[in-house]
């Protein structure tokens, strides 16, 4: 009866144990939150200028390219767009088109 008892202690145990490892290889997939190019494009498309924020627009979209690569390619030919426009009305539009999408 002892030895019975011992083995069934050991073998609670034992599965106690079971599945407290980390968690590492799950498989699971966290999604980084977006850069802050809509901030980016919000305070352009506020302004209606590129300015400074031109540069760092595009590193900021290319930056979006390893975790969403189809919405930084999208936003990329928007952007091209976006340069492109000379009036603050027309930069407005195309900006605030684009943070509508982020």
């Amino acid at each position: 009866m002892r030895n019975s008892s011992l083995t069934l202690l050991l073998g609670l145990l034992l599965l106690g144990g079971l599945g407290c490892g980390d968690d590492r290889g799950s498989g699971r997939s966290v999604t980084p939150p977006p850069p802050d190019a809509k901030v980016t494009l919000e305070e352009i498309a506020e302004t209606g200028t590129l300015g400074d924020l031109k540069d760092k627009l595009r590193a900021q979209i290319e930056a979006m390219s390893e975790a969403q690569p189809e919405k930084a390619e999208e936003l990329m030919t928007d952007y091209q767009q976006l340069v492109s426009q000379s009036s603050a009305d027309d930069i407005r539009a195309k900006a605030q088109a684009m943070a509508e999408k982020l």
